[in-house]
């Protein structure tokens, strides 16, 4: 919507969003898109976001048009985001994670958050399985 020359667009976006800190970084988010791409060369990183499917991570850069942004995905643990219990087994979350990490990709789980501020043990309890299983040596 907001990839062509005349502001508002991305880059009137990208300039304001880094104006009280130009070392942030931004990605922008047209909603669920499989393959993961660079939507503007204005991002710094790929939104990524999915729930239904785990893509391919082709590596650490996704390019447009000679413009490299991270590769970067967001998806849920839960059923749907911020919802529900563990939808898989730790084994296949951590095989993901690392399948994305490995190529230099980043990943960020949604979990739910409870009224009180808290994550539900379940989560607590998959995320802390992860831990372990990226060190190195994991």
């Amino acid at each position: 919507m907001y990839r062509h020359e005349n502001p508002p667009n991305c880059r009137s976006f990208a300039d304001t969003l880094k104006t009280g800190n130009p070392a942030s970084i931004i990605a922008f988010n047209p909603v669920v898109v499989v393959p993961v791409v660079c939507h503007t060369q204005h991002e710094d990183y790929t939104a990524g976001e999915t729930a239904a499917a785990w893509p391919e991570c082709p590596g650490a850069w996704v390019d447009s048009s000679g413009h490299k942004a991270r590769y970067h995905i967001l998806s849920c643990l839960g059923p749907s985001w911020c919802k529900g219990e563990p939808r898989f087994p730790d084994e296949l979350v951590i095989g993901y994670t690392k399948h994305v990490t490995t190529k230099g990709g980043v990943i960020t789980w949604d979990v739910p958050i409870q009224k009180n501020g808290l994550i539900p043990q379940p989560f607590l309890r998959q995320l802390g399985a992860l831990l372990p299983a990226l060190r190195p040596n994991g």
